[in-house]
């Protein structure tokens, strides 16, 4: 049941961030005001490179250029992106939305935890 709950959150925000709604708490940016950690790039809570996650035999990867964009491949559906890191969150702009979703996150054992609009911890590993 909670495989079900958290491939549904996964999906929900990946269509709201596209649709330009932001999550709970969500903070306005631009493709001009994202940055990345490009300066974290030797720091343990870099995100750059790809990270994967498999929920019902679709597999969901995200992939963090150092320039701050990137791409979402949420099971065949892809999504450009540009995103930032800053003090334990990160904030993610859709390609076509000037919203950025932000959430908090964590990188540990080669594994980016990001929480979802529920609170929810989805678990991508290091590709």
């Amino acid at each position: 049941m909670k495989k079900i709950i958290c491939a549904s959150a996964i999906i929900c925000a990946a269509i709201m961030a596209s649709l330009s709604f932001s999550a709970c708490g969500g903070s306005s940016a631009s493709g001009n005001e994202t940055t990345s950690d490009v300066s974290d790039t030797n720091n343990s809570q870099s995100i750059v490179g790809s990270w994967a996650t498999e929920l019902y035999g679709d597999e969901y990867v995200y992939t963090f250029n150092a320039d701050g964009t990137g791409v979402y491949n949420a099971a065949g559906k892809i999504m450009n992106l540009t995103y930032k890191t800053e003090d334990g969150i990160y904030y993610e702009t859709f390609e076509g939305s000037t919203s950025a979703v932000k959430r908090p996150y964590r990188v540990e054992n080669n594994q980016f935890i990001v929480e979802d609009t529920y609170g929810e911890e989805i678990v991508y590993n290091k590709k």
